[in-house]
């Protein structure tokens, strides 16, 4: 790990993406955030500190607003590989891991105080995570395939740790989140390319959203006005898409194919972006 000058980076980054749309809602330059990473995933906000996951290194880093870059959590003795993160209102952290197929609760000191499994037995490789309304959405694919469909949803109680299954038959469920009015759960079926919504009351009401050839639809999050963002990995770029009219709206390229996640900071002024490929955080600011 190495810090670098933002600002020096912001310039020589500038002319290796396009922003494409009609109402392009990025505004650059693209800004290298953190580098020498280790597969980075999961960008969370912890009040002003970015956490987000390194899924090899076996390790969450923490990112402070002046640059600094530090080790919120290593997990390399319990040998846990950390993918999509969630910061509670409570002030935990919770993560999916996949090395060992676990779901693991942290303080806000990083210390892991429950590991949570399968009644016993392990998850096949929980990847993504979202809250709503006080239960926790975990997405859990298996095969990387569109024939065998034996991706999972996991729903969980954080207050009894009951865990049930909540939506099955997808093709390696990937990012998720749920729809600003709360009816919908959104998820990303990599194995199709396409972003697909579930109700939530019936999750086996399904209907395709958006589809995206030439990589996976990673992680999502969507902003306050409804709009869904996508991180494309194998594509290498950021999507934005109205989950109403099915369509795409605008699209950012970045410097590395493989765009695995993405957060806003707390007011929505800038978007930070995990890639994996040049293993590195970066942020741009948007209108």
């Amino acid at each position: 790990m190495r810090m670098m000058n933002k600002y020096f980076i912001a310039l020589a980054v500038f002319f290796l993406f396009s922003c494409k749309g009609p109402a392009t809602r990025f505004i650059p330059p693209l800004i290298l955030e953190a580098d020498g990473l280790s597969f980075p995933e999961g960008p969370v906000f912890a009040g002003k500190e970015l956490l987000f996951s390194n899924c090899y290194g076996m390790w969450i880093g923490r990112l402070y607003e002046n640059g600094r870059l530090d080790t919120f959590a290593d997990l390399s003795s319990m040998n846990f590989k950390p993918n999509g993160l969630y910061w509670s209102d409570n002030h935990e952290l919770w993560a999916c891991e996949y090395n060992q197929g676990r779901i693991i609760r942290f303080n806000d000191r990083g210390e892991v105080i429950q590991v949570l499994d399968n009644n016993g037995q392990r998850f096949s490789r929980p990847n993504d995570i979202t809250f709503h309304k006080g239960l926790i959405y975990f997405t859990d694919p298996k095969s990387y395939s569109k024939e065998v469909r034996d991706g999972k949803i996991y729903v969980l109680d954080p207050m009894t740790n009951e865990i049930n299954l909540f939506a099955d038959n997808l093709a390696f469920p990937n990012g998720l989140s749920v729809t600003p009015d709360g009816t919908r759960l959104i998820v990303c079926e990599s194995a199709e390319n396409r972003v697909v919504a579930l109700s939530l009351q019936n999750p086996d009401i399904r209907e395709i959203i958006v589809t995206l050839p030439g990589g996976d639809p990673d992680g999502i999050e969507f902003d306050s006005k409804g709009i869904l963002y996508i991180a494309h990995f194998g594509g290498g770029k950021v999507y934005t898409a109205d989950i109403e009219k099915k369509t795409l709206l605008d699209s950012l390229e970045l410097p590395g194919i493989r765009v695995t996640n993405l957060v806003f900071n707390h007011d929505e002024s800038e978007l930070f972006i995990t890639e994996a490929e040049q293993n590195k955080i970066f942020s741009i600011r948007l209108k």
